[in-house]
Formats: C-alpha cells, sequence, structure tokens
C-alpha cells in the first residue's frame, strides 16, 4: 500500500447544493473522462495490481464516503459507498492488515474491513467487499 498523489477531482463553483453527484477523475492533471461520486478525494493509494482511492463527499452533518478501485489502466473496477444517512463517516485511519486487506475507522470507533479482490479470483466475485467489526472495548 503506497500512498500517491497522482489522482485529483474537478473542482465545482457556486453554492454547494447546486454541485452534481459526481465529479470528473483526474490521472496527472489529465482528464480520464470518468465521473465518480463524491468532491474530495481524501487518501489515494498504488497497489500491486489496482490503485485505491477514498474519495469523501465533504457534507456538513453527514459525510459519506466512497471507496473507487481502478486498474492500473485507468478503469473503475469496483465501488463501494458508505451512505451517510442519518449518520457521518469521518475517516480517522486506514490500515493494510493482509494483502489487498484493510482496516478503515471511521469517527474513531467505527470499524470496517475492506477487501479487494482484484484481478478476480472468482467469475462472480465482488471486486470490493465491506464488512462492519465489531466496535473495541476499552478496559
Amino acid at each position: 500500500m503506497l500512498p500517491i498523489d497522482s489522482f485529483s477531482l474537478q473542482q465545482h463553483q457556486g453554492h454547494y447544493h447546486e454541485w452534481p453527484l459526481s465529479s470528473l477523475l483526474y490521472y496527472k492533471g489529465q482528464s480520464l473522462g470518468i465521473r465518480i461520486p463524491g468532491f474530495v478525494i481524501e487518501r489515494q493509494f498504488a497497489l500491486k495490481d489496482c490503485y485505491l482511492l477514498l474519495v469523501n463527499w465533504d457534507c456538513p452533518f453527514e459525510e459519506g464516503y466512497e471507496v473507487i478501485v481502478l486498474s492500473h489502466r485507468l478503469k473503475v473496477v469496483g465501488t463501494y459507498s458508505f451512505t451517510p444517512f442519518l449518520n457521518s463517516y469521518l475517516l480517522s485511519s486506514i490500515s493494510e492488515t493482509a494483502a489487498n486487506r484493510f482496516q478503515l475507522v471511521f469517527n474513531q470507533n467505527a470499524r470496517f474491513e475492506l477487501t479487494i479482490d482484484y484481478p478476480k479470483t472468482h467469475w462472480l466475485s465482488r471486486t470490493v467487499r465491506v464488512e462492519k467489526l465489531p466496535a473495541r472495548t476499552e478496559d
């Protein structure tokens, strides 16, 4: 998991409520012609077989996150949405727990395991899987 700074998103003008629900994705300053949900790339990583982007909606009071997986050919191959309805997802940390397996922590204590299956091991398998983990209890 190598942190990178190669991707960026289209900047929107005007009032927040008038922004579109997706933004153009850029790689090293060049438009990919791909629109993805969200407004701010909070974290981005180069993995062995793909790129991982964590995109924030940057929405007051209801923060949402998108997990975007791109092939090295710069095509979206998997997504997952942390929808903010009646909740807020503020990323506290991300750590790699095994190859293509990560732990995401939101709001200091909401933990999720993110697994990326790319290239796919089975034709019917999902590229991105997320499982909620039990909250840690402090002794």
